[in-house]
């Protein structure tokens, strides 16, 4: 009788388990910045508490000695590096949502400026030998910290898909020495662009023009020209890609809707941006950044699933003591 007032006993105990560790489940205080609103990503759970914080440097800080678990802010300051320069010990745990991707964008053929899409479609062929090996990553990390969101397969449908320029088209004229490639961009002051100490274009995005201008080269078997062009702004730069003897593409943080919406073409995606979530050597440990929207009650119902087992075996050796006392 006694072995089976134990079993019992052991049969509550496990039961009951579950219950006090749900009352005592951890809570995530996660900083947000007025440059990101990203309370939309965190109202609806109740085991995350926001902290915000007037810019990112204050939320950075707060994050690096431990005064909130994580933060959320746009990939862009995340990963530039300029950002976390005194700020040792943080890191990205990944994309929690995707804002935009920005494409190369090429002006639409007509009857008398054709070759154009022939251009992007080679550009587009480039991007993609670019971002299926490790020369995309290369580039990412010389201008951000992290890993680029771009995978292989966002680039299937265009890899080694070059196209066969049309005599006298826009393509053809570049490949056969007539012209020089010129990319439009603008500073923007971050690791997308920016101008050097001697006024001259830098930055990611001229990073990647110049791997697609080798990448032409070598498929085409040409030495191409390339010049890159400061626009002096988005608008401009636009402005000077419509007028077709300024420009041959543009590569200026611009999306596929904004280059339809300016009666352009976009291309394949170079860049993704969005918000990501940040951690420091201080924070709870999360696998993964989705991790930090799976409260404590979801991960115990697993437990509670498996004790469970132990339940059903304790109860086994009740019925075993009872039917050996008879």
């Amino acid at each position: 009788m006694r072995g089976a007032l134990v079993a019992l006993w052991l049969s509550a105990l496990v039961l009951s388990a579950p219950a006090a560790v749900a009352e005592g489940g951890l809570q995530y205080n996660v900083g947000t910045s007025q440059e990101t609103p990203a309370s939309h990503l965190i109202d609806s759970y109740e085991h995350i508490i926001e902290t915000g914080y007037e810019d990112h440097q204050f939320a950075m800080r707060a994050l690096m000695v431990g005064e909130i678990d994580f933060m959320l802010t746009s990939h862009l300051i995340a990963a530039d590096s300029a950002n976390r320069a005194n700020m040792p010990g943080l890191s990205i745990l990944g994309m929690v949502e995707e804002t935009e991707s920005y494409v190369p964008v090429a002006r639409s053929d007509t009857q008398d400026d054709w070759g154009n899409l022939e251009l992007l479609k080679a550009i587009n062929a480039a991007l993609g030998g670019i971002f299926s090996s490790s020369t995309g990553q290369q580039a990412y990390l010389t201008w951000f910290l992290g890993e680029t969101e771009l995978k292989d397969s966002d680039f299937v449908s265009v890899i080694g898909d070059w196209p066969t320029p049309t005599e006298g088209g826009t393509l053809y004229r570049i490949l056969e020495g007539e012209k020089e490639l010129v990319a439009c961009m603008y500073n923007q002051d971050s690791p997308m662009s920016n101008l050097d100490d001697n006024a001259e274009m830098q930055g990611y995005e001229v990073e990647i023009s110049k791997m697609v201008v080798s990448r032409m080269e070598s498929h085409y078997e040409v030495q191409i020209p390339f010049r890159p062009l400061d626009s002096g702004g988005e608008f401009e730069a636009i402005e000077n890609l419509r007028r077709a003897d300024t420009c041959d593409f543009v590569m200026a943080s611009i999306t596929n809707s904004k280059a339809v919406s300016k009666g352009m073409r976009g291309g394949v995606p170079y860049h993704i941006e969005g918000i990501v979530l940040m951690a420091s050597a201080e924070s709870p440990h999360l696998d993964t950044a989705q991790g930090l929207f799976l409260s404590n009650d979801e991960g115990v119902q697993s437990d509670f699933d498996q004790r469970w087992i132990a339940i059903a075996l304790l109860s086994v050796l009740i019925v075993y003591l009872l039917v050996r006392r008879n």
